[in-house]
């Protein structure tokens, strides 16, 4: 009797510090959990308390150019992120998580600390006016966040959803539903009042996807060959000159083969979808999302000459950071920057190499530093993409799938959002009576 007293009393102490530890821990971990807790209609708790993200599958129909979302199972962690520090933004986050909490009650709403933080106290009732059922958001951080989310909701512009999407980094991006508010961009399909129906025909498999590809960009330091950088753009990648006074001297290497050497402010290397970014701004062609290639274009080359370059998207891109013959400047300086997002300068003997994420074809001779994409590399990621089994496994887990309005979302776009080829307008200016 006193062993079985006494193993009882161990197996209540233990649970009881470990219950103990918990909670120092999640102090520790998510400090703001405390304190916005304060509030009474509100209750923060940690995403690590959820379930693992749920993978969806994407189906393609010979009937159609997009691809069907199906949920094998149903949707249960939902990451809303907004543009921050808006009035209309933060009304329609907060009308948008009651709109789940009342009608999808076992789906569970995460959401960043800073954004928890801006919404907590605008909640002016718990749900159903039930003093005992608090409106229930898990947040903690970005690694956290992103291995529970099994959809991207963004309630802004492009800006929001380049955002939220570079928080996966190099893991796989679950579905992006975008909402517009009031922001335009080609990547809005659908205006915030029609959120209701439209996320009911994203949980019951009834929704359509656009693919667009990412670009996989390895950053390889010179002297630091074995330890390669791997970022991913949505967008675009580019290298620029900066506020330097002097032109970027870049080599240009197309599987193996050398293109060029520009002397200019820099270079951009775009996705279809990220054609209607910078690279547009630097005179880059238009280029529909549903054609797959990789856009080379300079920006102000010295020479004319060199113009934009749409190359297939087995390509495998090179650049990497020259110096003038004889050059007095030694400190070559480039600036690199991903999706908008500026990243560590580039310096003479850097190199960047770049292609597509679903894969390429490597050139005999060319050589691909060791990339972490979640697997290990090996002979197989040497191949051909195209005729490998588990291709489409591949590209299912690569690049993002986002909930697309109809296949004319493109077109409509660059018609409504670029004024394409519209023609001059002007006033007849009235004679004085």
């Amino acid at each position: 009797m006193q062993r079985l007293g006494f193993r009882r009393w161990f197996g209540l102490s233990l649970q009881y510090n470990i219950r103990q530890f918990q909670r120092s821990y999640h102090n520790i971990e998510y400090p703001h959990l405390k304190r916005l807790n304060n509030s009474p209609y509100v209750r923060l708790k940690p995403v690590t308390n959820l379930r693992a993200g749920n993978n969806a599958e994407f189906v393609t129909s010979a009937n159609s150019k997009l691809q069907s979302l199906i949920w094998h199972t149903p949707v249960q962690n939902v990451f809303v992120t907004k543009k921050p520090w808006t009035p209309s933004t933060r009304e329609a986050m907060v009308e948008f998580i009651e709109y789940l909490h009342d009608k999808y009650p076992s789906i569970n709403v995460i959401v960043q600390p800073d954004v928890a933080e801006e919404i907590s106290q605008d909640f002016k009732a718990p749900m159903n006016n039930d003093p005992n059922r608090p409106h229930v958001l898990y947040t903690g951080t970005p690694g956290n966040i992103v291995n529970k989310t099994d959809l991207l909701v963004t309630l802004g512009g492009d800006g929001t959803i380049l955002h939220g999407v570079s928080m996966f980094g190099n893991e796989q991006v679950p579905p992006v539903l975008a909402f517009s508010l009031g922001t335009l961009g080609f990547l809005l399909p659908f205006d915030f009042k029609e959120y209701k129906e439209v996320f009911e025909r994203v949980t019951s498999s009834r929704a359509k996807c656009l693919h667009r590809t990412r670009l996989e960009c390895c950053v390889i330091r010179k002297g630091q060959e074995d330890t390669p950088k791997v970022l991913h753009a949505m967008n675009d990648i580019f290298l620029h000159r900066g506020n330097s006074p002097h032109l970027a001297n870049l080599d240009i290497f197309i599987d193996g083969n050398y293109l060029t050497r520009t002397i200019a402010d820099g270079v951009a290397l775009a996705t279809p979808t990220g054609s209607t970014a910078y690279s547009l701004s630097a005179g880059g062609s238009i280029v529909s999302p549903l054609v797959p290639s990789i856009l080379l274009t300079p920006i102000c080359p010295r020479s004319l000459s060199f113009r934009p370059l749409i190359l297939p998207h087995s390509s495998h891109i090179v650049i990497k950071v020259s110096s003038k013959i004889n050059q007095r400047v030694t400190n070559n300086v480039v600036n690199l920057s991903v999706d908008g997002i500026p990243q560590e300068d580039l310096h003479v003997g850097d190199e960047i190499h770049v292609v597509n994420e679903v894969g390429t074809i490597y050139m005999d001779g060319t050589k691909l530093p060791s990339m972490k994409r979640g697997t290990k590399t090996n002979e197989k990621d040497t191949q051909t993409f195209q005729n490998t089994k588990d291709s489409k496994q591949k590209k299912d887990q690569s690049g993002i799938y986002c909930v697309a309005k109809s296949e004319n979302d493109w077109t409509k776009g660059i018609n409504e959002l670029l004024g394409f080829n519209s023609s001059f307008r002007f006033t007849r200016r009235q004679k004085d009576n």
